[in-house]
C-alpha cells in the first residue's frame, strides 16, 4: 500500500473507532469495582494460563479478554471466570497490535457496567500476578510504571531512546530528558482516566504518523508522552519492582523457593511484566502454569512479538532510518 493509502487508512481508523459502539458487557452480578483488561488477538489460549490463573490465585476483580471469537477462551478457561470480548478478523485496516488495542479498551469501555471503579490494562502473553494488584494500587485517575529508575536512559543505546529520537520533534524528545520511561504494557486507572489515555493516544498516534507515515514504537512514545505531561490529565508514575516488576534480558532477577520472582534483593511485586525476557524465568512460570511453549514465538528488537524473522536487528535498524529520514525531511 502507497503512503498516502496507508496514511488515509490509518486516519480513517482513529475516525472509526473514536465513537465507539460500545456493546453493553455482561460482567455478572458480582459486586466487585475492579476490572482487569488484556487483549490477546492472535494468541492461543494456553499462552494466556499464567496471566488467567496466577490472576484468579490472588483476586476476584472482573477479567475481560479481547480475543477473535474462535480462540476457544471461553473453554479453556470456564471456571476461571472470563469474559471474552469478541474481536472480528476482518473489520478492514488496523495499524500494529500494540496500538490497535485502543479500539477495543474504547469500546469495553463504552460497553462497562456502572459500578466499575477500578482497572487495569496488561499485556496478555507476559504478565503474571503473585499478589492482589488492586490491594495496593494507588487510587489515580491513571498510573503508570516505569520499566527502568534511570533518569538518564532517553539515548540512543535503548530502543525507546531510538523510538524518540525518529518519530519525535526536537521540543518534545527534550521534554522526556531527565524522566524515567515508562512502560505501556501495565497502566492502572479509573475508566474516565483510561479513556481519557486512549484518546491522547490517539491524537498523538495520529499526529505522529502524519508526519512518519510509521506506527511501531507510537504505543510506548505515547504513554511516555502522557506520563510526563498533563496530555491526559494527572498520572501518577510508579518506580520500577515497587508494585510492577518490568523485566529485561540483564535485570538481575531471583526465583525464591516459593516460587515467587523478585528482583535481588527486592521484595516480589504484585504484577510481574515480560519475565519472558529470562529464559530461566520463562521456563519457571510455563512449567509451574502447564504452558506448552511455542519456540517460534521471539521477542523481536523493537519489542513486538511475533515469528521468528532472519536479519530482524538489521531490519530494525533500517525502520529507524526510514522513519527518521522521512520526519527530518
Amino acid at each position: 500500500m502507497s503512503d498516502v493509502g496507508t496514511s488515509d487508512s490509518f486516519a480513517q481508523w482513529v475516525a472509526r473507532i473514536s465513537d465507539p459502539k460500545g456493546s453493553k458487557l455482561a460482567l455478572g452480578n458480582r459486586k466487585v469495582s475492579q476490572c482487569v483488561i488484556t487483549v490477546a488477538t492472535g494468541y492461543p489460549a494456553n499462552l494466556l494460563k499464567p496471566l488467567i490463573n496466577s490472576l484468579r490465585e490472588h483476586s476476584d476483580a472482573h477479567l475481560i479478554v479481547a480475543a477473535h471469537a474462535d480462540s476457544g477462551f471461553e473453554e479453556v478457561f470456564a471456571d476461571q471466570r472470563v469474559t471474552v470480548y469478541p474481536v472480528s478478523k476482518t473489520t478492514g485496516y488496523r495499524p500494529y497490535p500494540a496500538l490497535a488495542r485502543l479500539e477495543y479498551y474504547l469500546d469495553i469501555l463504552k460497553g462497562m457496567p456502572v459500578g466499575i471503579e477500578q482497572l487495569l490494562l496488561v499485556d496478555s502473553r507476559d504478565v503474571m500476578f503473585q499478589a492482589d494488584p488492586f490491594a495496593t494500587l494507588p487510587q489515580n485517575d491513571l498510573t503508570v510504571f516505569a520499566e527502568n529508575n534511570d533518569t538518564s536512559s532517553w539515548t540512543l543505546a535503548n530502543t525507546n531512546g531510538r523510538w524518540a529520537w525518529a518519530m519525535l520533534p526536537g521540543a518534545l524528545r527534550q521534554s522526556l530528558k531527565g524522566k524515567p520511561i515508562v512502560n505501556g504494557g501495565v497502566i492502572a486507572g479509573t475508566p474516565a482516566g483510561i479513556e481519557r489515555m486512549c484518546r491522547a493516544k490517539l491524537n498523538i498516534a495520529l499526529t505522529t504518523h502524519e508526519w512518519t507515515k510509521h506506527t511501531t514504537g507510537l504505543d510506548n512514545i505515547s504513554t511516555n508522552l502522557i506520563a510526563h505531561s498533563l496530555m491526559a490529565g494527572p498520572c501518577v508514575v510508579v518506580p520500577n519492582h515497587e508494585l510492577v516488576a518490568n523485566v529485561y534480558r540483564d535485570t538481575d532477577m531471583v526465583i525464591d523457593p516459593d516460587g515467587k520472582i523478585r528482583i535481588r534483593d527486592g521484595q516480589p511485586c504484585p504484577v510481574v511484566h515480560m519475565y519472558d525476557r529470562q529464559a530461566d524465568l520463562l521456563a519457571h512460570v510455563n512449567e509451574r502454569y502447564g504452558v506448552l511453549p511455542d519456540a517460534t514465538m521471539v521477542v523481536s528488537e523493537d519489542r513486538s512479538v511475533g515469528k521468528s524473522q532472519p536479519f530482524s536487528g538489521l531490519m530494525h535498524w533500517l525502520k529507524l532510518a526510514r522513519i527518521c529520514v522521512r520526519g527530518h525531511a
